[in-house]
């Protein structure tokens, strides 16, 4: 068989969930995901990530302000950074909300010199996740440093312009609950089955947002895929970690004893590594069960 034909039978195959995926639930597949993550190196990876995606964090904001600085609006930043924030660890909410605001007032400029020095900066978390996803799939990533670069800068304004869109939507939704709910009685008593919508609308984000970082980010050339098995184990693993991690914080008063003044900093970068390695974890699952395929197709 040739190459070509194994490499079109794999694609036929494809990732999707069904029934026949079931049997790769088992110890040995398991065991093949974690040998692969040893041998990627998939802890320190993680770890390499957050380090960059820290330091890229705050010129993201910047370039974000940037943006909605140049919208015609007076109080949406504000509203922004809140709805933003309120999605993280709840040890390092109020730190990172007054940080950024701070940091960002009057931060208003939309092209300027010191604008493209700050999205070059916040571009660095990219590139170290188009190398790490590149490792994650089964590759080592060659493409030369100013095509690295020039993707992750394009990524870093997508990502942007995609909190915008989703925080536009997201007010919409809530506004025309309200209406709603105001309008009709009988809706008031829903407040959970719109909890509940909000948090599976959220999945579903969150399951497209690791889609296109799977199909983009990485130098391997993937067939595009809206659900496969390791992006549906990296949404709900991390919605799960998160809410389990929250829980831990706030029974544990050891981490501000410890660290102080640093605590809500130090919580928020335990949340970043956690959710890089979920990440690298779920791309190693698809890559393992590719090779699983290749290896039935050549048997």
């Amino acid at each position: 068989m040739s190459a070509r034909q194994t490499n079109d039978g794999v694609s036929a195959l494809g990732l999707a969930v069904d029934c026949t995926s079931l049997r790769y639930l088992c110890p040995e597949f398991v065991k093949r995901i974690w040998a692969r993550v040893l041998s990627d190196d998939c802890l320190d990876l993680a770890a390499q990530m957050s380090f960059y995606f820290v330091l890229s964090i705050f010129p993201f904001f910047l370039v974000l302000a940037a943006i909605v600085g140049w919208l015609p609006s007076t109080n949406l930043w504000h509203a922004l950074v809140q709805w933003i924030t309120d999605y993280l660890p709840q040890g390092s909410r109020r730190l990172l909300f007054s940080v950024i605001l701070d940091l960002t007032n009057g931060y208003t400029r939309f092209l300027s010199v010191g604008l493209l020095v700050t999205l070059w900066t916040a571009s660095s978390g990219f590139v170290s996740l188009m190398e790490a996803l590149s490792i994650a799939h089964g590759r080592r990533d060659t493409r030369n440093f100013w095509r690295k670069r020039l993707i992750a800068i394009i990524a870093t304004l997508v990502s942007a312009i995609f909190f915008l869109a989703i925080f536009g939507l997201a007010s919409m939704s809530r506004g025309a609950a309200g209406m709603l709910s105001g309008h009709l009685r009988a809706l008031a008593v829903s407040k959970a089955a719109w909890e509940i919508t909000r948090w599976l609308a959220n999945l579903l984000l969150i399951l497209l947002a690791i889609s296109l970082a799977n199909y983009f980010l990485p130098e391997a050339k993937r067939a595009w895929r809206w659900l496969t098995p390791g992006t549906s184990f990296v949404a709900v693993t991390f919605v799960l970690a998160s809410v389990a991690f929250n829980i831990y914080i706030q029974h544990s008063p050891n981490i501000p004893r410890v660290y102080g003044t640093l605590a809500g900093f130090i919580v928020f970068m335990m949340w970043i590594y956690m959710a890089n390695l979920i990440l690298l974890i779920g791309a190693e699952t698809d890559t393992a069960i590719e090779e699983m395929q290749k290896e039935r197709l050549t048997a």
